[in-house]
């Protein structure tokens, strides 16, 4: 499936950085993946199924910058081109070193695709380095578009990350951006809501 990555040197602290990534409501401001972000709108009862949609989250939105954020946060946020918002869950989180957000499944006439924006961070001199990541699970009809997608990402996410670094240091220099082969390690495509029951149909019964 499509994934891409790109690497930038920020001369700021990781925590600083992993605070700032670990909030998705910050995504909107630099990732082009990204057009809305907006707080679920109530919260799960306590042992509810979230996975399976009968809530947004199980707790309302939290600061990310908390010494130990949720991994299990649910926000809901909108995908370029797409009228209708979906769920983004915040699926893995190592505080001041990697954090993920997981799109829910999006559904075309030509077929699915799941978004999944990965961030990592490790020290680099003064500062830290941190790698951006975007992979794109394609079903259908949309397969015949991976070539398309991976060459809008490889021209789109090296100026999104040149946004992060100007909304991070303030700077309007040219940050050390550089372009990384994927590690090819893509998982089959996450599954995160249990499949719907099979219907019965039963032919009306005959009368007279």
């Amino acid at each position: 499936m499509p994934q891409v990555r790109v690497h930038v040197t920020m001369p700021l602290p990781a925590e600083e950085v992993f605070s700032f990534l670990a909030d998705a409501r910050n995504l909107p401001r630099w990732h082009s993946g990204v057009l809305e972000v907006l707080p679920p709108p109530v919260p799960c009862a306590p042992g509810g199924d979230r996975d399976h949609g009968s809530g947004a989250a199980d707790r309302a939105c939290t600061d990310a910058a908390a010494a130990d954020p949720d991994p299990g946060d649910i926000w809901l946020y909108r995908f370029p081109g797409r009228h209708r918002h979906h769920r983004l869950e915040r699926c893995v989180c190592r505080p001041c070193e990697r954090v993920g957000f997981l799109g829910q499944r999006m559904w075309t006439p030509l077929g699915t695709q799941v978004p999944r924006y990965d961030f990592r961070l490790g020290p680099h001199r003064t500062g830290c380095r941190v790698e951006v990541q975007v992979t794109s699970w394609l079903t259908g009809g949309l397969l015949l578009f991976w070539p398309v997608v991976t060459m809008a990402w490889r021209r789109d996410l090296p100026d999104d990350v040149q946004r992060l670094y100007e909304l991070l240091t303030g700077s309007t220099d040219s940050a050390d951006i550089g372009l990384e082969p994927a590690d090819g390690r893509i998982t089959r495509q996450p599954r995160r809501f249990p499949p719907l029951p099979r219907r019965r149909f039963r032919l009306p019964a005959a009368h007279g």
